[in-house]
């Protein structure tokens, strides 16, 4: 195997296929001498002629005719590897595993399940809560991407950012307190819902509390965000939620937003993936579909339509 040299078997291919040692010194850039040092190699590696010399060009013998087939489909093998791999959506079955945080499932799951079922209708996700073990799992293959807020992550790691965050306060229309305006001295008064343990949201949020010199009576602790807009339109309890998450339970449940009383910071929400995917045909496709269905200005044209 250490004898035989790729280009010795594109020599064996061009004189076959072009019947002239010439002819194929030509076709393969190189010199007639060259291409008889080549021969001679490839004769004394198969310890036989191969081509032989007649009124009508090189003709194989039958060593060479029984090659044939097996030196053309090494050469397609080789021309195989060093070809780029590439991701058919339309036809894949690919299993994707996003780690996603309790809004994304409200807010972007449902628009990526929905774009996918129409591109790769084969192509299967599986959800993944963003936790402490989410990078050790995007280390180790067990997750492709990771869409939220993580702000500390090892080296290794791309990310991108898809869009940004600000936040609302959402309480009922029947609020038997609050009107259309939630003001300074109402946000402060009234009875608050939190989701614990604490989302990077909502410590957010308790920042802006702090740096604002106010503060929330917390009376229920919710463990997702997945009840919120039941518990909100059937209470007189008040939430403040990133204005995606806030739009959508608001359709839902009719509920009134309102602009927070208090300067709360906003935050990005990114795509994030291991530097073992960042080459991977499927990967990069898959991070291209969430960039163009989220990236800022697509995910304004959403909330606009």
């Amino acid at each position: 195997m250490e004898n035989i040299d790729i280009k010795l078997l594109r020599v064996f291919d061009e004189i076959r296929r072009t019947g002239s040692v010439s002819r194929a010194a030509e076709r393969m850039g190189m010199s007639q001498s060259t291409m008889s040092f080549f021969l001679a190699r490839l004769r004394e590696l198969f310890d036989d002629p191969l081509f032989v010399r007649t009124p009508g060009g090189m003709e194989p013998t039958p060593r060479a005719l029984e090659l044939e087939d097996r030196i053309s489909a090494a050469l397609a093998a080789m021309q195989a590897l060093l070809e780029p791999p590439v991701f058919r959506p339309e036809a894949s079955e690919r299993v994707f595993r996003l780690s996603m945080t309790d809004i994304s499932h409200i807010v972007l799951l449902p628009r990526i399940v929905t774009h996918l079922r129409k591109v790769a209708p084969a192509v299967r996700i599986e959800v993944q809560r963003i936790n402490a073990e989410t990078p050790a799992r995007m280390t180790r293959g067990e997750a492709d991407l990771s869409i939220g807020f993580m702000p500390q992550l090892d080296a290794g790691f791309y990310r991108q950012r898809l869009f940004e965050q600000d936040f609302v306060c959402v309480a009922s229309p029947r609020h038997p307190r609050v009107g259309k305006r939630l003001a300074r001295a109402d946000f402060a008064r009234e009875d608050h819902v939190d989701v614990s343990p604490s989302t990077t949201s909502q410590l957010i949020v308790e920042q802006a509390i702090r740096r604002a010199g106010l503060s929330r009576r917390v009376v229920l602790h919710l463990p997702s965000y997945l009840g919120l807009a039941a518990v909100i339109s059937q209470t007189d309890l008040i939430a403040t939620v990133p204005r995606l998450l806030g739009e959508i339970v608001a359709r839902q449940e009719g509920l009134r937003m309102y602009p927070p009383p208090l300067p709360i910071e906003r935050y990005g929400v990114n795509q994030y993936w291991h530097a073992r995917y960042h080459r991977d045909p499927g990967h990069v496709w898959l991070r291209q579909t969430l960039a163009d269905l989220f990236l800022e200005s697509g995910a304004l044209r959403a909330r606009r339509a």
